[in-house]
């Protein structure tokens, strides 16, 4: 065996690693720290009560950096490693929550989280940083550190106001940690967008996120138009009703009845659970839609009148507005034979689903099923008259886009809405609309 004796003993004296490293600073240090930045700001406070518990997992009773006046947003300190990005953030930036943003006013720079179709966003990196890349590109290797590093340091489809790259930019960059602190969101380091408007000189937090919403509009739909890459500011709106889908029978059997082809393909676009949620409705209603000329001739033959013009909605409206000419009351025809009374009171004895019909909040500018007072159904009444009013009032408000409301003024409901967000209820109520209309109309297998 080697004599090492004559080694000096600090052999491994220089050869440091930091998982043995003694913390630079304690944490009563490091919130000491933020509460002197937070002293200097009426509009940011630091909230601890000096005292910190192990509780086998984690620390507990974290310090919490709080901004009252954003809506009262707040941030836990939970390791003396994040005190710099706190620092910064305590000293000098002012959060956006509206729009998952932070403004630096002395730096001039906004930068704003992203949303959309990520893929198509790395594509279009992809196809900048390599113009001539035929195949896909595998974003797990060398490529996406490429990228990513990009993102990070000087950043993607950067466009200046001036040609010598003065005034106002705007680019993509990787979202920076401090706004996954602020937002309770992943760390975005890789090749998670976000974006960054500088050289802005605003005076307020409203007048910043103004800023924000007009420039960042319109440099991502000059990004969508050049690159196709679909992208968006994040939106703090948020659901109101239930998120529950459907519920599914699981059970299929060796057909027996013949649907119609058209509805049935426009039915399984509409159960695309990838297709964005207004998209879905509106395939949904086109099932209804096919069959309008059907329930309509059926409803002239049983009034006994020539034709459309003199029949009218088997439900009661107004006399100059139940003319089956009318798309409402072809709405009015195809539910009144596609469902009973009895179906549509079973269907609603769900209660997350009448929760989210009886509430005027949720989707508004449209029919609310009335209630018992307690939440409940009224069992003895007819909904399909207000449930087709409904329908009928959400298509409307989604088809006229008209620039200050469509139809009666009612305002469009936007495909980034929260109200699109929302839409579960509606269209769990729709999908079971267009599955009654099919089985109504269906025929006998051969």
């Amino acid at each position: 065996m080697e004599d090492i004796s004559e080694y000096d003993e600090d052999l491994w004296e220089d050869c440091e690693d930091d998982r043995f490293a003694s913390p630079q600073i304690t944490y009563r240090e490091a919130v000491e720290r933020l509460l002197n930045l937070a002293s200097k700001r009426t509009d940011v406070r630091v909230e601890w009560d000096g005292k910190q518990e192990w509780d086998g997992r984690r620390w507990r009773t974290d310090a919490r950096v709080v901004f009252p006046e954003a809506d009262g947003l707040r941030a836990h300190l939970k390791s003396t490693a994040q005190l710099h990005l706190f620092e910064r953030i305590v000293s000098s930036g002012i959060p956006l929550p509206e729009r998952h943003a932070i403004w630096y006013p002395k730096e001039r720079v906004i930068t704003a989280r992203l949303v959309g179709d990520f893929d198509q966003f790395h594509s279009a990196l992809v196809r900048s940083l390599l113009p001539r890349q035929k195949r896909a590109a595998d974003l797990e290797g060398p490529l996406g550190a490429d990228l990513a590093a990009m993102l990070a340091s000087t950043g993607a489809f950067c466009v200046s106001e001036a040609a010598d790259g003065s005034g106002r930019s705007l680019r993509l960059v990787s979202v920076p940690p401090e706004l996954s602190l602020l937002y309770n969101t992943r760390h975005g380091g890789g090749l998670s967008p976000s974006v960054e408007l500088s050289g802005v000189s605003v005076s307020n937090a409203a007048e910043a996120q103004k800023a924000l919403v007009a420039y960042g509009t319109s440099y991502l739909f000059g990004l969508a138009k050049a690159q196709g890459a679909s992208l968006r500011l994040w939106d703090t709106g948020y659901r109101l009703g239930s998120r529950r889908g459907p519920s599914y029978s699981k059970k299929i059997r060796f057909p027996q009845r013949q649907y119609d082809a058209e509805p049935a393909e426009l039915y399984g676009a509409g159960n695309a659970a990838g297709r964005h949620p207004v998209e879905r409705y509106l395939k949904y209603y086109q099932v209804l839609e096919f069959y309008m000329p059907k329930a309509v001739d059926w409803e002239v033959t049983q009034q006994g009148v020539a034709g459309q013009n003199q029949a009218q909605s088997p439900y009661i409206r107004p006399p100059k507005d139940g003319s089956l000419r009318i798309e409402l009351n072809q709405l009015d025809a195809v539910i009144n034979l596609a469902v009973t009374q009895a179906d549509v009171v079973g269907l609603l004895r769900d209660r997350d689903l009448f929760t989210t019909l009886s509430n005027p909040h949720i989707i508004q500018h449209v029919e609310t099923l009335e209630h018992d007072g307690s939440g409940a159904p009224l069992l003895s009444s007819d909904y399909r008259k207000a449930v087709s009013s409904r329908v009928y009032g959400i298509r409307n408000r989604i088809v006229h886009m008209k620039e200050g409301g469509g139809v009666k003024g009612a305002p469009l409901l936007g495909l980034h809405s929260r109200e699109a967000r929302d839409l579960a209820a509606d269209l769990r109520l729709l999908r079971y609309l267009a599955e009654k209309a099919m089985e109504r109309w269906a025929t006998a297998l051969p």
